[in-house]
């Protein structure tokens, strides 16, 4: 049942401002009565009669002005009503007489009137919330994007390097990629690819991504984590999804590589050797209890680069419809190994080679990207105490023998070793010394609180007398480095340090 909902016209406010007139009236007329008679004004009836010559005459008037404002405005009703009734007859007479139309009664046409004005705002509250689940959907996938390309790339042992990244098509990506550790010195990556798009497949796809974290870390070897996984994918899979993916496992001290192929692409293999990866074709997950999969292993040597990558890389299209395909891929992976400065920069080559091979057309399909580097190099781990100095600069020396900056590229790790030493509270000072592409990379790793070495400034000035080789300080870094940046990563700090080599005759 509904209730009218009363509010206050323009009537009801004149009506309640002449009663408060009126009753002010009486009020006043009573209280000059009884002022008056003790006064001796005169008998009763003679002061009720000079009180009523003095309270009627103006109740009079009130009430004149009371039936004049209110007659003028029931006349500017009628005349708005009026003249709305004739420019809607004259509306339908024009639509009679030009289009044919039928002629409308004045009533249905204000009916009608009402009823588009009521859909007018039935559309406009849609849109409104309409609006508000677009937004709404966005902030969703903009939460399940941080999820799916959240993770923690891995730089605890700097000897290999991984890094993964993800280009979207779509609002809602269900391409993704995972790089985490499995004890200290172990590396588990992944990178799938969800048949599906819209939410359902973005929700299955970070569920998968936790499950196959949780499986690795319960198992023993890795077909078995991605039966795991599978099994898991399985009992709960209401929308009938399936994920394709390949997934491995990497322990730099041994240099073996183990990988299962669960119907993905071949990765790339860059170094001596450069090839796809020859691979099983295994079966997709989340469709079958018990799919076709087979675990595979491989030496993976210094100095190879492996990219592994979703469809979205192979299948982007440029302007005119041509697939960039296997073999610009191999070449992006390629380029981007011999000029390498580390699995980053390998994986930057082949989303950038993408991206300008689609240049303004828009991504098909979503894609996703890990890139495994395993350089040259030596480490070794420092105690952060200012004696360990000599066994830093024989370090660096013997790793660059004959270069000629090689006293200079000391003084400028000496630096960075000494602000850490002083300021970060480390227990354990990781170092790393490597070739990647044309450049020396020197790496420092620690421990500490988090803790940017390049901001502090020595006593004096980057210039002063108290340094050797002309006390140039942090300022030697900055002159002979063709690169420098810090970063923290898994609760520790990296300081990255590229030299550019030099040919010696």
């Amino acid at each position: 049942m509904s209730k009218r909902r009363m509010g206050l016209t323009f009537p009801k406010i004149l009506t309640l401002f002449f009663a408060g007139l009126v009753l002010a009236a009486v009020v006043y007329g009573a209280i000059r009565y009884f002022v008056l008679l003790p006064d001796g004004a005169g008998s009763d009836a003679e002061v009720l009669h000079r009180v009523l010559w003095e309270v009627v005459p103006a109740l009079a008037v009130l009430l004149i002005m009371y039936a004049a404002a209110l007659v003028f405005y029931f006349i500017r009703i009628a005349s708005s009503i009026s003249r709305a009734a004739r420019a809607v007859e004259e509306a339908a007479a024009h639509r009679q007489a030009g289009l044919g139309g039928e002629w409308v009664p004045v009533e249905s046409a204000i009916q009608k009137l009402g009823a588009s004005v009521e859909q007018s705002v039935k559309d406009r509250e849609g849109a409104i919330a309409l609006d508000a689940r677009r937004k709404a959907e966005e902030g969703i996938a903009r939460d399940m994007e941080a999820a799916l390309s959240a993770t923690s790339l891995p730089c605890i042992e700097l000897d290999f390097s991984g890094a993964g990244g993800a280009e979207r098509a779509s609002l809602i990506s269900a391409d993704f990629f995972d790089g985490f550790y499995l004890g200290r010195r172990t590396l588990c990556f992944m990178t799938a690819d969800v048949w599906g798009s819209g939410f359902a497949a973005a929700r299955f796809a970070s569920r998968a991504k936790e499950l196959f974290r949780d499986a690795a870390h319960a198992s023993d070897t890795l077909a078995e984590a991605v039966l795991r996984l599978n099994q898991a994918l399985v009992e709960n899979n209401p929308d009938r999804l399936a994920l394709t993916g390949f997934f491995a496992v990497f322990m730099p001290g041994t240099g073996e590589l183990r990988y299962v192929n669960a119907g993905a692409n071949p990765p790339v293999l860059v170094g001596k050797e450069r090839a796809f990866l020859r691979v099983q074709p295994g079966c997709p997950l989340g469709l079958y209890r018990q799919p076709e999969l087979t675990e595979e292993y491989l030496i993976f040597k210094p100095g190879r680069c492996l990219v592994t990558y979703t469809n979205g890389a192979v299948e982007a299209r440029s302007a005119k419809g041509e697939a960039f395909g296997y073999d610009r891929l191999f070449d992006a992976v390629k380029d981007g190994w011999e000029r390498s400065l580390g699995a980053e920069r390998i994986l930057s080559a082949v989303t950038e080679a993408v991206k300008g091979f689609v240049g303004g057309a828009a991504l098909r399909d979503d894609l996703a990207v890990y890139a495994l580097y395993y350089p040259n190099g030596i480490q070794t781990e420092l105690s952060p105490k200012t004696s360990e100095l000599e066994r830093l600069r024989d370090t660096i020396l013997d790793w660059l023998k004959d270069d000629p900056r090689k006293n200079k590229i000391f003084l400028a790790c000496e630096e960075i070793f000494t602000n850490i030493v002083n300021h970060s509270g480390a227990n354990t000072i990781h170092l790393s010394c490597q070739v990647e592409g044309n450049s020396f990379v020197v790496r420092f790793t620690d421990d500490g609180e988090p803790f940017n070495p390049l901001q502090v400034r020595p006593e004096g000035g980057y210039y002063n007398s108290n340094y050797t080789e002309g006390g140039m300080g942090m300022a030697i870094i900055r002159q002979i480095a063709g690169e420098i940046y810090y970063r923290t990563q898994e609760n520790r700090n990296v300081l990255t340090i590229r030299f550019p080599v030099i040919k010696v005759n």
